[in-house]
């Protein structure tokens, strides 16, 4: 790694840091530059000359930079308000604040949600297969009617969550906490709450393919558990 290559980008994008779009812009640049650098090298150019005539075809980055940024302000500025009905497959809307936002109907496909704060949000009948929700926070979010087959869910907040009627089938909960979720109606074969925590949570559907081991639950959400015939001698009833 070329140190001076990499503060001189650094000192550029310093003021874009919290922007993940722009992030991704200045490694892909950095990338760029080191692979010029290295072929003025080899074609015998001295350290100092190659470096120099490396940053010289740079040119001007600000427009670039300045449109991402202003592209990400626009988003931001749509906190609650309706997205609704968008093609958004494969978004980026890592660390966002989306909470209120509404996004029913929409092609959400493979998009990243992850550390975002969704408090409140919408995803009525909406396509997000495969998207990512690491670490985000879906307190009260509506995922009903959705496909969230390939979803993932780590570390997420989940409290009030409604899934009712949607496609989870395989998705992996292990080690969540879920306090009052509803997955009433929802596809759920095959996937996994394994030593997951449940307070106060309704699962009035199919649960017989369901993987419950090592969960803990209260006993209210045992008793909708067994009465759907869900495989619960691995798990503990507090």
């Amino acid at each position: 790694m070329n140190d001076k290559l990499k503060n001189y980008l650094d000192a550029i994008f310093s003021p874009y840091e919290n922007n993940p779009q722009v992030r991704e812009l200045k490694e892909e640049l950095y990338n760029d530059l080191q692979e010029k650098l290295n072929d003025l090298k080899q074609e015998g150019y001295e350290e100092a000359e190659a470096y120099h005539m490396t940053i010289e075809t740079i040119g001007e980055i600000n427009d670039l930079v300045e449109t991402i940024q202003i592209k990400t302000n626009e988003l931001q500025q749509k906190i609650g308000m309706d997205f609704s009905k968008s093609n958004l497959k494969h978004s980026d809307l890592r660390s966002s604040n989306l909470q209120d936002g509404k996004f029913n109907y929409c092609d959400l496909q493979g998009s990243d949600f992850s550390l975002s704060n969704l408090t409140n949000s919408s995803f009525k009948c909406s396509n997000l297969d495969k998207s990512k929700f690491d670490g985000a926070n879906l307190t009260r979010s509506i995922f009903n009617k959705s496909n969230l087959k390939g979803a993932s869910f780590a570390n997420c907040i989940l409290d009030h969550t409604s899934f009712l009627m949607s496609e989870l089938s395989g998705v992996c909960f292990d080690h969540l906490v879920f306090n009052g979720t509803v997955f009433d109606n929802s596809g759920l074969r095959g996937a996994s709450f394994r030593h997951a925590i449940f307070r106060n949570v309704s699962f009035k559907t199919d649960v017989k393919k369901v993987n419950f081991d090592g969960a803990t639950m209260d006993k209210m959400t045992y008793a909708i558990l067994k009465g759907y015939k869900a495989d619960l001698k691995n798990v503990t009833v507090v």
